[in-house]
């Protein structure tokens, strides 16, 4: 049986906010790719920070095949709350498979970073820009005052993997080499934190969906 077109709506979000914003606390639960991809990710939440994504269309945004993200699901609950939820489709067996409600966590204020859209637009891999991420994260006034081996320590990381990185950044002009350490130079793309927005929390009193019933009085 064919299932109406207007019961197979795309219902995944597709409006782009300006910015995303990331706690501090989870920077060393996620490798640099997840946390690239949590930024993405983030960027197309709701007013109540939801996200109804398909792996496909986490792929799109993040340039990447859809193989490279087959662990993506289950890594990024060390994050975030991951519901499932049924869609129809048009198949001769099935009636429906199953998607995700991403629930993105509130703002841990004042633990938090707030990085601008553009940053999708950086042209590096997104180990990289992960990096560079966990990097904001733990810096002090854009500063990393840290040995090479003491920064691979924190991060969790190969030495190896952080002098490439660096260069990497040193190179795309987010990056410069001071005395003792290096300084971030993300410009415009980490915003001020002022302008970031709690999440909203749904209260179903409120709600327009809610039926009022009126008592008449004896």
């Amino acid at each position: 049986m064919k299932i109406p077109q207007r019961y197979l709506q795309n219902r995944t979000s597709s409006i782009r906010q300006d910015y995303a914003t990331i706690n501090k606390s989870i920077v060393n639960k996620l490798n640099p790719p997840n946390m690239y991809r949590f930024f993405c990710l983030s960027l197309y939440r709701n007013d109540y920070y939801k996200v109804r994504w398909r792996i496909k269309d986490l792929a799109k945004r993040t340039g990447e095949s859809e193989d490279a993200l087959k662990n993506f699901n289950k890594d990024i609950e060390a994050v975030l709350i991951r519901k499932r939820y049924p869609v129809p489709i048009n198949h001769p067996i099935y009636e429906f498979t199953m998607r995700s409600l991403y629930c993105i966590p509130p703002i841990d204020r004042p633990n938090f970073i707030t990085l601008c859209h553009l940053f999708m637009k950086v042209d590096l891999d997104i180990k990289v820009k992960g990096y560079y991420i966990k990097l904001l994260l733990i810096a002090e006034d854009n500063k990393i005052l840290l040995t090479f081996n003491k920064l691979a320590d924190k991060l969790g990381m190969g030495k190896k993997s952080v002098e490439n990185y660096n260069l990497d950044l040193y190179d795309a002009g987010l990056l410069k080499y001071i005395p003792n350490g290096f300084e971030l130079t993300p410009k415009e793309l980490l915003l001020d934190n002022d302008i970031a927005k709690q999440r909203k929390e749904w209260n179903p009193t409120n709600s327009k969906n809610v039926v009022q019933i009126a008592f008449k009085s004896k």
